[in-house]
């Protein structure tokens, strides 16, 4: 079945995922294409929290369902690089992280999936976004210079 969940406040994303499919691995599609670590998703339907280890079908989920996803307080956007680091606890209680934006790939993929199967377009947008990070990885210094420089049209 397919499903939209929605970030309070931010962008959204559409899921195909079996009917008996658990929370938990709609946690994870949505990790994949909002870039939410899972274990700071909170799905909310019909206004009552989405428990991990129950199953769609058990939650009263249908076909063309919207589910609302927060942000739990203190916990953001995944990490994309190794080197990165937990926020301290003093730096956590003062302001929740940010909600992540609309970003190019879950543009990309509400425009993909008017075209193509949810199946497609996972496929192009990993692919795509795996592409991205290859050609950010090999840039150095130089080569970032030019890409600012240009506009963000030129490498």
């Amino acid at each position: 079945m397919r499903l939209t969940v929605k970030i309070l406040q931010g962008g959204e994303c559409c899921v195909n995922v079996p009917e008996t499919a658990k929370v938990s691995e709609v946690k994870t599609c949505v990790e994949q294409l909002l870039n939410v670590q899972a274990a700071s998703q909170r799905l909310v339907f019909k206004g009552k929290t989405l428990a991990d280890d129950m199953t769609l079908t058990e939650a009263g989920v249908t076909e063309a369902t919207k589910i609302h996803m927060m942000v739990k307080k203190g916990e953001g956007v995944a990490a994309t690089t190794t080197n990165s680091t937990s926020p301290s606890p003093a730096s956590s209680s003062k302001t929740p992280a940010p909600l992540p934006p609309l970003d190019f790939f879950v543009q990309l993929d509400a425009f993909l999936s008017k075209h193509l199967t949810q199946e497609q377009t996972n496929k192009v947008v990993n692919e795509f976004r795996k592409n991205c990070q290859l050609m950010v990885d090999s840039m150095n210094f130089e080569d970032i210079e030019r890409f600012a420089a240009s506009g963000c049209t030129e490498f």
